[in-house]
């Protein structure tokens, strides 16, 4: 029978005793839904090298598929060490917050993976708010966080500064949980106090979100599946992957109805119109 076992930092659980290849049993399916609701995040290991369209489908339980594609146009994608965006060392954040809707969910696994460790780390915004003393959550409970990105030119690319302002306090969509929804990596202002207040703030936040007891760093092994929801959980890569160490290949697949492109070509038409 499967079992669902919750991880010390109060968010994330491990699945056990789950076919993953195959098992799909509506029993099940709700359980392992009712577990992401209430954790977060999953873990499913040994799962051998299981195809991308399984992947897909065991992702497709928590939300809709459709925000992330491969040059054919596939469901999926293969984050790669041998490039800056899958080697370097991450900040943590939620993927695509600097946009009006970002992704949902995301889920990871390992097609190759060097000799030496390599992981992800994971925190909860969920369990972030709930550890601010109620000061501080009075202080900024109607406060927004602007989530921007400006480093495009870093890839090459020719963006416009992207921007969104999210509630500090964010109701997860979905359950309602209050969440506290900024990132070190993307957000850098607190809306309706002084500069010097919107810094103290932050750093208050931070120190509350990446505390060492509140990290769950995920080592990673072949074989091994892993969803988290975009929203409740920020995630980061603490260790570079250099790809001299070995290859370092995630297959991706997203969670959201609204993906990275789409949303860009909004913001470069809207800031075209204005010009």
């Amino acid at each position: 029978m499967m079992k669902i076992e919750p991880l010390p930092q109060g968010f994330g659980a491990e699945v056990k005793d789950f076919d993953v290849l195959y098992g799909r049993s509506p029993t099940d399916v709700a359980t392992l839904r009712a577990a992401y609701s209430k954790w977060n995040l999953l873990i499913f290991r040994n799962c051998a090298v299981l195809p991308p369209e399984r992947q897909v489908e065991i992702t497709g339980w928590f939300g809709k598929i459709g925000a992330n594609a491969d040059a054919q146009g596939r469901p999926w994608t293969v984050l790669h060490n041998d490039n800056a965006t899958g080697s370097t060392l991450l900040p943590f954040h939620s993927d695509i917050t600097f946009f009006a809707h970002p992704l949902e969910g995301i889920s990871l696994h390992p097609q190759a993976l060097p000799n030496v460790e390599t992981s992800t780390t994971f925190v909860s915004n969920a369990v972030a708010w709930e550890a601010l003393s109620p000061e501080l959550q009075r202080e900024v409970h109607h406060l927004r966080g602007r989530h921007h990105y400006d480093n495009a030119a870093e890839l090459g690319m020719e963006w416009p500064t992207l921007e969104y302002w999210h509630p500090v306090r964010l109701e997860h969509p979905k359950t309602g949980r209050p969440l506290l929804f900024v990132t070190e990596h993307h957000v850098n202002r607190i809306s309706d106090v002084s500069e010097s207040r919107s810094a103290e703030l932050l750093s208050a936040l931070f120190a509350t979100l990446y505390a060492p007891e509140r990290r769950y760093e995920h080592v990673w092994h072949l074989g091994e599946l892993v969803i988290w929801d975009n929203i409740a959980i920020q995630h980061a890569r603490t260790r570079e992957s250099a790809p001299s160490e070995g290859v370092r290949a995630l297959q991706r697949v997203a969670i959201g109805e609204y993906g990275f492109l789409e949303q860009l070509r909004q913001v470069q038409s809207r800031t075209s119109a204005i010009a």
